[in-house]
């Protein structure tokens, strides 16, 4: 049983800590800042390579959900949590894959990882998800449902079309449940992002144990943005 679901997802007062942080960002710059500071980059650049742009395309992804998640955007905010268990199947990926530096040259060269082979099995995203989920229970109900708000389909249907009840008007909303409040349903999103980034975070950590150095710095991870003139740079949260 994983740290996360025995120590946090487990804990009895897990859905009170949602409910008081629900309001703060989600943020996890310092974390992977640490474990990028932590990889001895020239002795295992590829492997830096790869850390890298899953901590960039994963910091991409909060910084939506965030200022998504502020305007109570509920339909548009399950994008970037299915996005974010990518990053999650991507790592996992490489955890299972024996040969690391064929898989990172794979992955360097742009070629999809659903190519490679454990064996006859082809480390698909149905595959990836359904083992990774023997790890952290929950993470392939969560996979499943976001691919169901990617397309436009009756889920989106049922999202904005309130139904009456005898007393009261509710929303078939996220993972089919019955909604009488936005708040209700944002809070069950923003436990779901938050779960997936730390499983994220657990995972590259034992990647991170393959390629650590002996002294480890902590790495301010920043967005650049650039006009015509001039250069600038902005921390990630």
């Amino acid at each position: 049983i994983s740290s996360i679901s025995r120590d946090i997802f487990g804990c009895p007062f897990y859905f009170l800590f949602i409910l008081n942080t629900m309001s703060r960002p989600i943020k996890f710059a310092r974390r992977f800042g640490r474990i990028l500071g932590s990889i001895d980059v020239d002795q295992f650049y590829p492997a830096y390579h790869f850390i890298y742009a899953i901590v960039i395309f994963a910091l991409e992804n909060n910084a939506a959900f965030n200022s998504l998640f502020k305007d109570k955007n509920k339909l548009a905010i399950v994008h970037f949590i299915r996005m974010q268990v990518d990053c999650c199947l991507e790592v996992y990926a490489c955890l299972l894959y024996r040969d690391k530096d064929k898989f990172f040259k794979f992955f360097m060269d742009g070629k999809p990882i659903n190519k490679l082979t454990i064996g006859k099995q082809q480390l698909t995203s149905g595959y990836l998800c359904g083992e990774l989920d023997r790890r952290y229970l929950g993470i392939a109900e969560i996979y499943k449902e976001g691919c169901k708000w990617i397309h436009p389909n009756k889920v989106i249907f049922r999202h904005t079309a309130p139904v009456m009840t005898s007393n009261n008007y509710i929303f078939i909303g996220y993972k089919g449940r019955e909604y009488t409040d936005d708040n209700e349903q944002l809070k069950d999103i923003y436990k779901d992002m938050l779960q997936v980034n730390q499983i994220l975070h657990e995972l590259l950590q034992e990647l991170l144990a393959l390629y650590k150095k002996k002294h480890a710095e902590n790495r301010i991870i920043v967005r650049f943005t650039k006009t015509k003139r001039r250069i600038g740079w902005k921390r990630y949260e």
